[in-house]
């Protein structure tokens, strides 16, 4: 028989510490969600990390940076990080900077000017939470 190391066991409690946690919204400040209703942007808890998922767009035209959206402070980072996201509406495919901050802030950068119809994906960001 042969004996299995502590750390490699499946115990509950650390079972059940990898069960995703239910999708929560984010808050929209100068973004708002996008016309495609069956990936509205949420975050969600999963082990010890947070994903983001969905999709949104600016309420109104800019270039430069702009707080996009927050995070509840409890799935935020322990410390700022960096990503981009693809721009899914029709034309030439672009991307935009992000930060996620430790505060749950979540600025977007562009060094072009991004308009209302230009929708971007935020699927497959995600962070450690430790």
């Amino acid at each position: 028989m042969a004996i299995v190391p502590a750390g490699a066991r499946l115990t509950a409690d650390r079972f059940n510490a990898e069960v995703p946690g239910p999708w929560r919204n984010v808050t929209f400040a100068n973004w708002q969600q996008g016309g495609l209703t069956y990936a509205p942007l949420r975050v969600q808890k999963y082990g010890n990390r947070a994903r983001l998922d969905g999709h949104a767009q600016p309420s109104a035209s800019y270039s430069g940076n702009q707080l996009a959206f927050t995070i509840p402070s409890d799935l935020a980072p322990l410390y700022q990080h960096y990503f981009n996201a693809i721009r899914i509406t029709s034309g030439t495919p672009t991307q935009v900077g992000l930060i996620v901050s430790s505060t749950g802030a979540v600025t977007v950068y562009s060094s072009t000017t991004i308009g209302t119809t230009d929708r971007y994906d935020f699927s497959f960001i995600d962070w450690p939470l430790d």
